[in-house]
């Protein structure tokens, strides 16, 4: 079952998480890219966002951590389709 999601493409679950705790807490989360994208190039925009630990999961997956405080900056970058957390609560 798919997570609900906001407009901007960041689950409830996140925004929940973000809003609740210290801005240097950080998480898991998958990233989907849109498919028309250069991994390679949303990859260096997300580690410039400040998503760490950067894995490719499959061509339009990451998956990385984020801190509170970057998770709006990654949700926006060029190419972000979805962010959501690696396990849902």
């Amino acid at each position: 079952m798919m997570p609900t999601r906001l407009q901007d493409g960041l689950s409830i679950s996140l925004l929940q998480w973000m809003r609740t705790v210290e801005s240097s807490e950080s998480r898991t989360v998958i990233v989907r890219i849109n498919d028309t994208e250069s991994l390679q190039q949303v990859m260096h925009l997300l580690e410039n966002a400040g998503l760490t630990e950067i894995e490719p999961m499959t061509a339009s997956t990451l998956k990385g951590k984020v801190t509170a405080e970057a998770l709006s900056r990654v949700v926006r970058c060029l190419g972000v389709c979805s962010v959501t957390p690696e396990t849902p609560e």
